[in-house]
């Protein structure tokens, strides 16, 4: 029986003919003929043959009898099906933020064989290759829960104050939450922030190292703790590897700039009692400024619209059985990464006239051994620690009237330390199958550290600002699975129905404690049909970085804000506060999900969301040119401040105001105050609708077509404190769209694939100035021709060619209007400026 699948028996009987073949085609046919989804890498199965089969099998069984002569075994993944090696299968019996190696971490349950009770998007590291993407970072922004602004390197930061990602990282966002409201993870446990926003920057692992990537778009905090408000998502390393491949990719976008290098290697051995895996990559992507586009020509050339950088990433994995039962594992990240970027103050000079070039450098590692112990009654246990370290070395140069004014190096430290115990198993059997019990607990620090020095031209360095904070957090958890009807007990209509609930504690030395249920139903009226349903709380602790965020301002013309004088400047400042409280949510999901046994290979997930916030923190001002002309803000938004105001708020910059009005400093007059410190706002709500679509038809044993289609709508609004406006968020200018739709095929031959995937991401509305316009939907078409070699040996075995064309029709952003000329012309927060780029990648076992 497939491990984990306590409702395996229950499953229907099917007739199997086939002959003695390759072990992955005729794993391929049974899912096929079962209708159930067969997961397994490529490489595990290279090799292997299958005996014959002929007879009358269930799904397991069939599969149990297929690899029965190799090393492999089948788990069960909330009804779809994942070969792995047989060493690996003690690794199924725990789920936690410890390392998962090559098993299931993220399916919303820390119960091994439980349902989840919220819908899982799972993508390996062939399918995302298949659709042309080289990067994790790539990957994440095609996701359609997912919205592009905030850490991502394409955005800019002077739209709307919607990013402070200088260091040019990628990381999830899921439903426009926020990085720090989606929990990233690296083989189950967690890492260090990124330097600024603190989410997790995902493009520092390298594709080629992965072994797949699972997300859960639902809130999930009773099970995994603070910021997996918007969901958690789970990158899974390549457990070990058997051999060496190397690769090198070349790639450039055809309007100018983007040209890409990228080399990598992935080599390991696997033996009776472990294995492991280790890579490198290094890559190299030039710069596309201002000149290289059209629709950029009322910017200063010298503009970069996506910085270049420079990247090294290592990668170990691995794991030995050390006693009967007893095994260890360890993986590990480093990863530098490089980059510059040009900021013009104005669209008529160059950023070393007026304006700030930045040189970020960001360095970060993490390393995470566990033991894992096989129990009695079918227990496992497990231990695991964690440290890891992400710094952001950010050196800027201000440039006024043609001089450098000053030179500012500004790093942000974010360390992590974790030891976490966890175990699971059944307790009791009842008719519908074994109660089991997930407990867990353990105590994470967090530290960040914040340094500004600053040197004036010709004058001495001085630290503005050195400060920072920590943060220690005790927790445990416990989760149940109940299984009511199953496999001996089920009845017309109720083939299954299982019960879960989770809840978790959490006590932070400086905000206080924290608890948080969550509670799940999945309900099985008919062997096609599963219906699930979660309803949860959810928090998020103030990140230290909103905490202790260091204060900054822009000195801004006048003329760039309604009804403000042009002769006059406005002060913007904005940074952190230490008086934020914990973010609150009530999270609540159902999804119905079908798979037709008289249409093979289908399977159809329609899931609803529903997220209330309270205490979001964010930036109070939501509509940056209207701000003095809001009532409601007038607080925040102040006119004619007195001479000792402008004094107070100047002296509580650390890196002092940067000047954006290309006059020379002493010459500004300062009119207006504009405070953004984050506080936290009284409400915000999300909801929408995602639907899924998969469909594989097999023709042969060596051809088949498979069809993905994903599309998610959502709404929301936020109401910064009781009795002010609420405003309407998706859907507006900078801000996540209404609809987001991705749809493709792929059709596999022998030993070639050719792919095709559109991309839709909607419209929205600007309504900054009057009159409103649309803001045009951008559709993308990308083409992607894989071809494997054939050759058993020889300098031709195990090659692997791909050419991909991403956004193949060159499809453009829709131009914006602007007060300021040196804003970008396009809302870089959802719309790419890459083009149309076409990349060659070659790589070879050896």
């Amino acid at each position: 029986m497939v491990a984990g699948d306590p409702a395996a028996a229950q499953e229907k009987r099917q007739e199997y003919h086939l002959e003695e073949q390759d072990l992955g085609d005729a794993l391929r046919a049974v899912g096929r003929i079962s209708g159930r989804e067969v997961m397994f890498p490529s490489d595990l199965v290279e090799g292997k043959r299958s005996p014959r089969l002929d007879g009358t099998y269930t799904t397991d069984e069939a599969i149990e009898r297929l690899i029965a002569r190799s090393s492999l075994i089948a788990i069960d993944r909330g009804g779809s099906i994942l070969i792995r090696g047989r060493s690996e299968a003690a690794q199924a019996a725990v789920s936690s933020e410890t390392s998962e190696g090559g098993d299931i971490v993220v399916t919303g349950s820390r119960i091994r064989g439980a349902p989840p009770s919220s819908p899982v998007t799972s993508q390996t590291r062939e399918q995302i290759e298949d659709a042309g993407i080289t990067d994790l970072g790539g990957y994440v922004r095609t996701l359609t829960q997912n919205y592009a602004g905030g850490q991502n390197p394409g955005v800019s930061s002077n739209q709307g104050s919607r990013n402070d990602n200088v260091n040019n990282s990628s990381a999830l966002n899921l439903r426009g939450l926020g990085a720090d409201a989606t929990l990233t993870l690296i083989n189950g446990h967690r890492v260090a922030y990124d330097g600024l926003l603190q989410g997790v920057d995902i493009s520092a692992l390298p594709l080629a190292a992965i072994d797949r990537v699972e997300i859960v778009a639902d809130g999930a905090s009773a099970l995994y703790g603070s910021d997996a408000v918007g969901g958690v998502a789970n990158v899974v390393l390549r457990r070990d590897y058997d051999g060496l491949v190397t690769s090198a990719r070349f790639g450039a976008s055809t309007d100018g700039g983007n040209q890409q290098q990228q080399y990598n290697a992935v080599g390991g051995r696997r033996w009776s009692s472990g294995g492991f895996m280790a890579a490198i990559d290094y890559s190299r992507f030039t710069e596309i400024s201002a000149k290289q586009r059209t629709y950029t020509n009322t910017l200063d050339p010298s503009a970069t619209l996506i910085p270049g950088q420079k990247q090294l990433s290592l990668v170990l994995a691995g794991h030995q059985e050390i006693a009967s039962g007893i095994e260890f594992e360890l993986d590990g990240q480093f990863n530098d990464r490089r980059s510059a970027n040009a900021l013009p103050a104005l669209a008529t000079a160059s950023v070393f006239t007026n304006g700030i070039y930045l040189n970020p450098k960001v360095t970060s590692y993490t390393v995470t051994p566990t033991l894992r112990f096989s129990l009695p009654k079918g227990w496992a246990l497990s231990l695991s620690g964690t440290v890891g370290s992400s710094k952001s070395d950010t050196i800027s140069r201000t440039f006024s009237q043609g001089a450098q004014t000053r030179r500012t190096r500004l790093i942000y430290t974010n360390d992590v330390s974790a030891a976490e115990v966890a175990a699971e198993g059944p307790l009791f059997r009842i008719a519908g199958g074994d109660v089991r019990l997930a407990i867990g607990g353990g105590y994470r620090s967090l530290s960040l550290d914040v340094n500004v020095a600053r040197t004036p031209t010709g004058g001495q360095t001085t630290i503005a600002e050195q400060t920072g904070g920590n943060r220690k957090v005790a927790f445990g958890y416990g989760e149940l699975s109940v299984p009511l009807v199953g496999a001996g007990n089920a009845l017309p209509l109720v083939e299954s129905l299982t019960l879960n609930g989770a809840v978790r504690y959490e006590s932070y030395k400086d905000i206080g404690d924290v608890a948080v249920p969550k509670f799940g139903v999945i309900y099985k009226p008919h062997g096609d049909v599963t219906i699930r349903a979660s309803w949860g709380k959810s928090f998020k602790a103030p990140t230290l970085y909103q905490s202790y965020q260091v204060r900054y301002g822009n000195l801004t013309p006048g003329e760039f804000f309604f009804g403000f004088p042009a002769d006059r400047a406005v002060l913007v400042v904005a940074g952190g506060n230490d008086a934020l409280r914990p973010e609150r949510a009530t999270t609540w999901t159902a999804s119905v999900e079908f798979e037709p046994r008289f249409i093979a290979g289908l399977r159809v997930e329609a899931s609803y969301f529903d997220i209330r916030f309270r205490n979001r923190a964010a930036s109070p001002i939501t509509d940056t040119l209207n701000a003095f002309n809001d009532p409601s803000i007038s607080e925040i938004a102040i006119r004619n401040p007195s001479p000792e105001r402008i004094a107070e708020e100047l002296a509580r910059l650390p890196q002092a105001a940067a000047n954006f009005t290309g006059l020379p400093e002493n010459e500004v007059v300062i009119g207006g105050i504009l405070d953004g410190t984050l506080q936290n706002a009284a409400r915000q709500t999300v909801k929408g609708v995602d639907l899924a679509v998969k469909y594989r038809l097999e023709f042969g044993q060596d051809e088949a077509f498979q069809l993905i289609a994903s599309g998610s709508y959502q709404e929301s609004e936020r109401q910064i404190a009781e009795g002010k406006p609420i405003i309407q968020l998706t859907g507006l200018i900078f801000n996540p769209p209404h609809w987001r739709g991705r749809v493709g095929g792929t059709y596999e031959h022998a030993n070639w694939s050719l792919s095709a995937f559109g991309s839709y991401i909607g419209g929205t509305l600007d309504n900054r100035l009057q009159p409103f316009v649309r803001v045009g939907s951008f559709t993308t078409l990308d083409a992607v021709l894989r071809v494997r070699t054939t050759s058993s040996k020889g300098p031709f075995h195990g090659i692997d060619a791909t050419i991909a064309v991403t956004n193949l029709f060159n499809e453009k952003p829709d131009r914006i209007r602007n007060n300021n000329p040196a804003d970008r012309p396009y809302d870089s927060t959802n719309y790419p400026v890459s083009g149309r780029v076409i990349g060659l990648t070659v790589s070879k076992a050896w």
